[in-house]
């Protein structure tokens, strides 16, 4: 899938509202967010969903997945395991079984999508669906936060816990982009963090969502880069070669 950068185009005719920054990598954590079989799988929930539903959005969010996003956090996951840097994983779904503690105009339309379309969207802690993709798969010693809520640093420990870690940076990537991407990397640039998106890590339902949730990103609150570029700018820091991981 061929990426266009269009959302770049003129990002330098609006005032800039956050400093330049670079990041030390030891002070840097991946946050990989809603990578789970719900959000991020053809054949489960959301995907099911659109596909079934929205065919349109499924022919631009799925391959945009499978060919583009998914790699991409594969490739920002092995970097940051191979050079001993820190990676944490964020996962939406309720933590009663019963979804009371969901967000109360989730439930609602949770139940709504049930009586459309007969897929049960409503999922918690220990699910299926509530778990990050196989190829994502969290080792030993990463942590995983649950959320209800799309920011992954609002009602979790996350914040607390980077804190507590010296982290002082995150990049931020997953799906969707326009949604709980681009509210943990607000909450994360609100909060103090140096925050950085990647552009080709993320992914939502259309180009001109990713794209606008990009440019916002990268006019107020921080950074947007390419997976290659950060990996060059973290291999460069580190001192080390920017070579790809292989699994």
């Amino acid at each position: 899938m061929s990426e266009k950068k269009s959302w770049r185009e003129g990002l330098g005719k609006y005032p800039r509202i956050v400093a330049d920054f670079g990041v030390d990598p030891r002070k840097t954590a991946l946050i990989v967010v809603d990578m789970q079989y719900y959000d991020a799988h053809p054949d489960y929930g959301l995907g099911r969903i659109i596909k079934e539903r929205y065919p349109e959005l499924a022919a631009y969010y799925l391959p945009r997945l499978k060919d583009v996003a998914i790699p991409n956090c594969i490739k920002l996951v092995d970097f940051f395991r191979r050079h001993g840097l820190r990676v944490f994983f964020a996962c939406f779904g309720a933590t009663l079984p019963d979804g009371s503690d969901a967000l109360p105009l989730r439930k609602l339309r949770d139940e709504e999508i049930k009586r459309e379309t007969g897929v049960h969207s409503a999922f918690s802690v220990g699910s299926f669906e509530q778990q990050t993709l196989d190829e994502l798969k969290p080792r030993p010693g990463e942590m995983v936060v649950n959320k209800t809520t799309r920011n992954a640093l609002s009602g979790t420990g996350l914040d607390h816990t980077l804190r507590m870690m010296g982290i002082d940076s995150v990049v931020v990537v997953g799906a969707l982009s326009n949604a709980c991407v681009e509210s943990t990397g607000r909450g994360a640039s609100d909060l103090g963090y140096k925050t950085i998106l990647v552009d080709d890590a993320s992914a939502t339902v259309d180009q001109a969502s990713h794209e606008a949730a990009m440019k916002a990103f990268a006019w107020i609150f921080g950074k947007v880069m390419d997976t290659d570029e950060l990996i060059a700018h973290l291999s460069k820091k580190l001192g080390v070669a920017a070579v790809a991981a292989k699994r």
